[in-house]
């Protein structure tokens, strides 16, 4: 009995080893098929071994792991994504489109970081979507959208169905240990080949399922949508059939030592397994990333995936550090975009909608076209100075551009085609859906509606504060909302937070089921603790935005606290000024939107930041600007040193400026304190600062590319 026991350990034991074997080498030649394109092996060979991995595994279901090759097809449909929050925001290109603009962005970021001589990487920008994979202890545990930059959705079981996504990591090629915990950030994108397979497939199936009385399916307008669709629908086995890349391009924070530049960062993350973008290359200079990006607009089809620029980066992470980023956008890189895709179609007519600030805003209703891949009917005309600028006239034959490959624009009009005696358009003397009398401020382009309760405007304003960046209210888009309140459900925004009380009414619109209904009243009680940020940038104020509003959050910390304050105090907010300050004061003015805060609060929506309202701490009240080069600390560190303690940190030198902290260069601003009298320290002055409040700067890990010494 102690021998059989003893073989059977044996087996056990040799079956174990052989299946950790099996995932080896089919992850070794998964790396030289999709990391090098170079594969040792045929594709015969490869599925023989994913064959014997697979067998094994069944045989012994005690040695599946999640990671393990064999579980990246199957695994079950998903009910729902997570909400994750990312942990250093996903920040958005800012654009260029021409050599002027990229040399413009050069010479902001060389005076802000006051040198010109830093190297540059240029990088295909490669048109899919942004994913945010987390790795720990070299196992992947997170996959994440990028959502709106600070929260996504978490679709990892998906992702893993992407072969070339390493779902466990080895130690560094070069030698080294791994971080216990990072981030590495990539594109998940369909090349052209796969995506003009699988809609081939799509439409030889489709007659199939036309006689059996089913849905035929659709065909996708490109990769991107493709590829977007497949990473977030609920059955991974879709994900699994659908022909999925993954390109990493920037690494995005790491617990442990890594590389100090972006070159190197993307050598070392090629080292793990990761397939980088294509074609990467560093360039010495600014001249030389011209050129380079030059270059790529006549081969723009070259490689097997669609692309629609080059993301220009500065490579060295120091001045990185140091330039930092403004409201969504790095200073350290941009996006130089290639001219976008142009078709020419009819312009059938012009017509005037109302948005949820009153604007008359002109479109275009065009001819059907397709432009880059995508069907376009109509466009934006922005407003009447730009119809008139553009001299587009209804029946003109125009050319339709997608301006960065996303939103359709009317370019101009063919002149020579225009039939004779075509009308000038003119904007309406009175309001298209109220009637009332037409506004148009000196000081704008746009006009106005004058009626503040004109029912578009109503209508308008709620479908923002229900929309993802606001409330994120999931089932209330704009056909839901015009049935509310063609029903007589709601008059405001306020009113939404009463549906749940009208329950049986609900049930009487269109599709709306039991579990319609559950859906939408789940969805509003979720909106309940959205943040103050999104609360105010929902409300629909004037000129603020998403950064306008996450700005007054931030200051005031509460909506009464906001209420109560005075269109100076809000002036004086770092960024926001005196145009916003005026609007912000103006609608608080107003009786019918104190009425619709009155029903928000009542329904017990949240009014107030989490954690409690403003900043805290000695500093409180306290500006400072931080200029020139710092020895002990980047200029990051240091504007969170002094954030940390309450302080805010602005941009330029004013009145409300506490004190300059001076480092190396920095002329301009020494200058404009030297003007109004601030004070100036230098860097010594501002640790004593940092010690007298127990303060210190949080320091990056340095990188060593041989821990062990060896």
């Amino acid at each position: 009995m102690e021998s059989e026991s003893a073989t059977g350990e044996a087996q056990h034991f040799d079956a174990r080893n052989r299946v950790e074997e099996l995932r080896d080498q089919i992850r070794y030649h998964s790396y030289r098929y999709y990391v090098l394109d170079d594969p040792e092996i045929s594709d015969a060979a490869w599925d023989a071994l994913f064959q014997a991995l697979r067998a094994l595994e069944e045989q012994h279901p005690a040695f599946v792991t999640a990671d393990s090759p064999t579980q990246q097809v199957g695994a079950r449909p998903l009910e729902a994504f997570a909400v994750v929050e990312h942990r250093e925001r996903l920040l958005s290109l800012g654009n260029v489109f021409d050599e002027a603009g990229l040399r413009d962005w050069h010479r902001r970021a060389s005076e802000l970081a006051e040198r010109d001589d830093f190297a540059l990487v240029t990088e295909p920008k490669i048109d899919g979507l942004a994913m945010a994979l987390v790795y720990e202890d070299g196992r992947l545990a997170q996959a994440a959208t990028r959502g709106d930059g600070r929260r996504g959705e978490n679709v990892i079981e998906n992702v893993r169905q992407i072969q070339d996504v390493p779902q466990r990591l080895a130690a560094p090629a070069g030698g080294g240990g791994l971080p216990s915990r990072f981030e590495v950030r990539g594109e998940v994108y369909m090349p052209k080949a796969g995506f003009e397979a699988m809609n081939a497939a799509i439409e030889e199936e489709n007659p199939a399922l036309v006689a059996a009385g089913k849905k035929p399916q659709r065909t996708f307008a490109n990769p991107r949508n493709a590829a977007a669709g497949a990473v977030r629908q609920k059955d991974p086995k879709v994900t699994a059939g659908r022909p999925l890349r993954i390109a990493v391009y920037q690494l995005g924070w790491a617990e442990g030592a890594t590389p100090g530049t972006h070159w190197e960062t993307l050598e070392w993350l090629r080292s793990l397994g990761f397939p980088t973008t294509p074609e990467t290359a560093r360039q010495p200079g600014l001249d030389a990333t011209v050129a380079a990006c030059a270059a790529w607009l006549p081969r723009r089809d070259a490689l097997p995936m669609d692309m629609d620029g080059v993301v220009v980066k500065i490579d060295d992470f120091a001045v990185q550090r140091q330039l930092g980023a403004v409201g969504r956008e790095p200073r350290w890189a941009t996006a130089y975009k290639f001219p976008s895709a142009e078709a020419t179609t009819t312009l059938l007519r012009i017509e005037v909608n109302v948005g949820r600030t009153g604007s008359l805003n002109p479109f275009a209703i065009l001819e059907p076209v397709v432009v880059g891949g995508v069907t376009v009917g109509m466009a934006t005309l922005h407003n009447e100075e730009d119809v008139h600028r553009k001299d587009l006239r209804e029946g003109d034959t125009v050319i339709v551009r997608r301006a960065g490959e996303v939103i359709p624009q009317v370019v101009g009009p063919v002149l020579s085609r225009r039939k004779e005696g075509a009308p000038r358009f003119e904007m309406p003397d009175r309001c298209p859906v109220s009637g009332d009398p037409v506004l148009r401020p000196e000081t704008e382009v746009m006009a106005y509606c004058s009626n503040p309760v004109c029912p578009a405007v109503v209508r308008r304003s709620v479908e923002h504060f229900v929309s993802r960046g606001a409330m994120d209210v999931d089932g209330l888009a704009e056909r839901r909302v015009n049935e509310l309140f063609d029903a007589g459900l709601i008059e405001d925004a306020g009113d939404i937070y009463a549906l749940a009380e009208r329950r049986e009414a609900l049930l009487t619109l269109p599709k709306m089921a039991e579990k319609s209904v559950d859906n939408l009243l789940a969805a509003i009680e979720r909106s309940r603790s959205r943040p103050l940020s999104a609360l105010l940038f929902g409300l629909g104020i004037r000129h603020v935005g998403a950064e306008g509003a996450a700005l007054l959050a931030q200051h005031f910390g509460s909506l009464p606290a906001l209420q109560e304050a005075s269109e100076e105090e809000i002036a004086a907010v770092d960024g926001v000024g005196p145009t916003i300050a005026e609007s912000v004061a103006r609608w608080m003015a107003t009786e019918r939107n104190a009425e619709i805060v009155a029903k928000l609060a009542a329904a017990g929506v949240r009014l107030a930041e989490e954690g409690g309202g403003a900043r805290e701490g000695p500093l409180v009240e306290q500006q400072f600007v931080i200029t020139g080069r710092l020895a002990s600390m980047t200029r990051d560190e240091a504007t969170a040193a002094l954030k940390r303690l309450g302080a805010s940190v602005g941009s330029g030198v004013t009145k409300k400026t506490r004190a300059l902290i001076a480092g190396e260069g920095g002329g301009g601003k020494r200058a404009k304190a030297e003007k109004l009298g601030t004070a100036i320290w230098d860097e010594e002055q501002f640790q004593a600062l940092l010690r007298e409040h127990n303060t210190e700067p949080t320091a990056a890990a340095e990188f060593d590319p041989d821990p062990g010494g060896g």
